[in-house]
């Protein structure tokens, strides 16, 4: 019969039960779909790589998220292909046609946007990882550690210094607490103060006091 798949040919309406082996498989084949195409979509909402893992510094956790982000699609571009593979085969699962209609549409659709978005972040990793120093710096001030994170647009936006303050926690993880935003400065220094430390540009000229307050890791 011609358009009608083999496993809707053994497997119709006609056919009260469908053996349990084939249903197996086709649940399998759904959950590799769901499990493909939801567990990115859950990880990118979270905002933070791996669900705020933050793993020995924020540069690190920056190259793991640029691999995480390939990883991720890779896993979506795997969940469309066996979601249109075997478009047919939701149906033996869910009663309603209209409702395995709308399960397939509803995880294309979710799919392709992720796809689409992590496409482009996978560009800019592209050009923007191979100056990572530049976006991702730490300095010692006395016992405290300041994370520096310098979000840069380029021509499209402003430039500014996100300061952190870098606490340790447990098999080697580490917990940011923010400090302060200031504006871009180039390579920038920075030195201790009273309770605090100076910011200074790449040719030593003070520019910002960025005062530390009540923040601490204890």
């Amino acid at each position: 019969m011609l358009g009608t798949t083999q496993l809707e040919q053994n497997y119709s309406p006609s056919n009260k039960q469908v053996p349990q082996r084939t249903f197996a498989a086709l649940f399998t084949h759904l959950l590799a779909v769901l499990l493909l195409t939801i567990v990115p979509l859950v990880e990118s909402l979270h905002g933070s790589v791996l669900w705020g893992l933050n793993y020995h510094s924020p540069k690190f956790m920056s190259q793991v998220g640029d691999a995480l982000a390939l990883s991720k699609l890779i896993a979506l571009c795997a969940g469309v292909y066996l979601l249109f593979k075997q478009y047919g085969a939701f149906r033996h699962l869910v009663k309603s046609k209209w409702l395995s209609i709308l399960l397939s549409s509803v995880l294309a659709i979710v799919a392709l946007i992720q796809i689409a978005i992590g496409l482009i972040g996978v560009l800019i990793d592209a050009t923007l990882g191979t100056n990572r120093d530049y976006f991702h710096k730490e300095f010692a001030i006395e016992n405290n550690t300041i994370y520096v994170f310098t979000a840069d647009p380029g021509a499209m936006g402003t430039a500014y210094h996100y300061f952190y303050l870098e606490c340790p926690l447990p098999l080697n993880r580490y917990e940011l607490k923010f400090i302060e935003k200031t504006n871009w400065v180039w390579e920038l220094e920075l030195k201790a103060s009273d309770n605090g430390f100076d910011v200074f540009n790449q040719r030593g000229e003070f520019k910002y006091r960025v005062s530390l307050g009540e923040e601490g890791c204890g």
